[in-house]
């Protein structure tokens, strides 16, 4: 298996040509911003933008007990899965901490493929061989191109005719002629817009690229990516889970398949019969100020109750908004009058229920 500093996006020179700001996500060097984090977040909320995200691991796994070893891996119920659908789930430790999010794709009978985030990919890779799997690393077969926003559908029609894809249902996917090569697409997604993640032959996803922003995709850095998450209160790894924070803790426990032999069940069996030690909740802040990971958030009467998971300007409300965590006794009540502290200055919020933007049609 190369390292991940071996790995490279292939479309990094399109992303330089037009003016990107990289980093270093997972390895990889990948688009932070191209106009703006702030005018890209609005382009996906308002019209469609184009992300790269290439950097996230494409781990596949076949044969007759790939199906068993996923059921050990994973905390999905992965036989239920149907060749074309698609599904989240999580990777645990013996004591149910958290390894990585990822999505489940069943491509075959027996050929399944997952999807985990860039940095866990050796992690995952370790857990389905302890769960008696063999998966092949295939970073380097797809770019994977996300197509979100409430134009999304328009756009995808016109850039690939009669590729079936706008009729395909939530978390399912189906294979697809990319400019002359075979790939495929799901009704997957990460901003809480509809839309499409397109698996492009690394051989064509240039083109593919160039052409839905000719089109009129903005393109879109992984900056954006993370607003738009937080506005809908999903999880990043390292933020609202880690190896210290686990999936009942985090407001998961709907990702959990009980009747599955999944790893980190029986620890997490008596996490929910006595109940999580800690709850996951919202602010937003009504006066000035950006909330960041790890500030202290108290109570009216002055008291801390909790730290920051992930802080952020949300350019749709046009304030600041955080999760948090933090012990679950002292969980305040939606509506409830708290304070983040940053450097020193207290910044007042409510509390709140995710998602902090609610969801628009699938």
């Amino acid at each position: 298996m190369n390292g991940p500093g071996d790995r490279a996006t292939v479309l990094l020179d399109l992303h330089t040509t037009l003016g990107a700001k990289l980093t270093n996500f997972g390895g990889w060097d990948m688009p932070l911003q191209y106009e703006g984090i702030v005018s890209e977040h609005n382009a996906v909320r308002n019209a469609v933008g184009v992300f790269d995200v290439s950097h996230l691991g494409k781990l596949r796994l076949t044969g007759p007990d790939a199906a068993g070893v996923l059921d050990r891996a994973v905390t999905t119920d992965v036989g239920a899965l149907d060749v074309g659908q698609a599904k989240y789930a999580l990777v645990l430790t013996d004591d149910g901490g958290c390894v990585d999010d990822v999505f489940v794709y069943r491509m075959d009978r027996e050929d399944w493929l997952v999807v985990p985030n860039a940095a866990n990919v050796f992690a995952v890779t370790e857990a389905i061989e302890d769960a008696g799997g063999d998966p092949v690393d295939e970073w380097n077969r797809h770019s994977i191109l996300a197509i979100q926003g409430p134009d999304s559908f328009d756009l995808f029609e016109r850039a690939f005719p009669n590729s079936g894809a706008t009729e395909l249902e939530l978390h399912h996917w189906a294979p697809m002629d990319v400019l002359g090569e075979r790939g495929f697409v799901a009704r997957t997604g990460y901003t809480g817009e509809r839309g499409f993640e397109l698996y492009a032959p690394v051989e064509t996803s240039p083109d593919a690229f160039r052409k839905l922003l000719d089109l009129g995709a903005a393109p879109v850095g992984l900056g954006a990516r993370d607003t738009l998450r937080l506005e809908m209160g999903y999880a990043l790894y390292g933020h609202e889970i880690s190896l210290d924070i686990n999936p009942l803790e985090a407001g998961l426990g709907w990702v959990l398949a009980w009747h599955t032999p999944f790893r980190g069940r029986e620890a997490l069996e008596k996490v929910k019969a006595e109940g999580p030690a800690r709850k996951l909740f919202g602010v937003v802040l009504t006066g000035r100020g950006v909330p960041r990971q790890d500030y202290p958030v108290y109570d009216a009467a002055g008291a801390e109750i909790g730290r920051v998971a992930s802080g952020n300007y949300s350019p749709t409300l046009g304030t600041g908004i955080a999760l948090a965590l933090g012990p679950r006794e002292l969980s305040p009540d939606e509506g409830a009058k708290v304070e983040i502290e940053a450097r020193g200055r207290r910044m007042p919020g409510d509390i709140v229920k995710p998602p902090f933007r609610k969801k628009g049609p699938a």
